[in-house]
């Protein structure tokens, strides 16, 4: 039985001396696992289908459960972000974030979509990649039901001032007068980045360090999931 379906490839190990087995995050079917064969031979047709950020048309052959590419038409291999240290680190985050947070065979067509997009605007477009990053993670955590409460205060639904306490179990923001015991106090321009952020506003490399530092410390605390790829491009940055 062959099947074709349109994905990302977010990564791959290798097996024996010639193939490897992916992960391809699909619009169709979610994150499946495919065999591909021979790939780490010199001058391979389907090298490029093994490739981290390759996005293409797969034809897979399927025997039950088990999957092997026989066929990829490529659509986009966001090949820029490659030559670009920031723009390599934070793409990585991406996949990293899809291999993590969606289970095997679990359709998720608005992260697909959002994946897709922010690769693209990385890899082609004027904004900064931990820009990008960030609001990749924002939406995305919102799709996994993990949302930053972003509207105002938490507790009396106000505007926020000055200062500002965060409480990662709410994922929520609060004024000095409705702050609770386990929130913390948090720099003001960080909650300011995250909504504009949020909104698709641009912002430059240096105001994006904080929010990022943010959003790693409510994975970690809220998920317990950790985003290696981000630990190390905030060891960077």
């Amino acid at each position: 039985m062959e099947e074709k379906l349109s994905g990302i490839v977010l990564g791959g190990v290798n097996v024996g001396e010639n193939d490897k087995i992916l992960n391809v995050f699909t619009l169709e079917q979610g994150v499946v696992s495919a065999k591909i064969k021979g790939v780490k031979k010199a001058g391979a047709k389907l090298k490029f289908a093994s490739e981290p950020f390759c996005f293409a048309q797969f034809v897979f052959a399927k025997t039950g459960k088990n999957r092997t590419v026989i066929g990829a038409s490529l659509l986009d291999s966001f090949y820029p972000i490659r030559e670009d240290l920031s723009k390599f680190f934070c793409g990585g985050a991406l996949l990293e974030y899809v291999r993590k947070f969606l289970k095997e065979g679990i359709v998720g067509e608005q992260t697909f979509y959002l994946l897709v997009n922010t690769l693209k605007e990385m890899a082609y477009g004027e904004k900064a990649p931990e820009c990008l990053l960030a609001y990749f993670l924002i939406n995305a955590l919102s799709l996994s039901g993990y949302a930053l409460l972003l509207d105002g205060c938490f507790g009396c639904g106000c505007e926020l001032g000055n200062r500002i306490f965060f409480d990662y179990a709410f994922g929520g923001f609060f004024c000095e007068s409705c702050r609770i015991e386990t929130s913390r106090e948090i720099n003001a321009d960080t909650f300011f980045c995250l909504q504009k952020i949020s909104r698709g506003e641009s912002l430059e490399k240096e105001r994006c360090i904080r929010p990022l530092k943010l959003l790693d410390f409510y994975l970690s605390e809220k998920t317990d999931v950790k985003i290696n790829s981000l630990k190390e491009l905030l060891n960077i940055l």
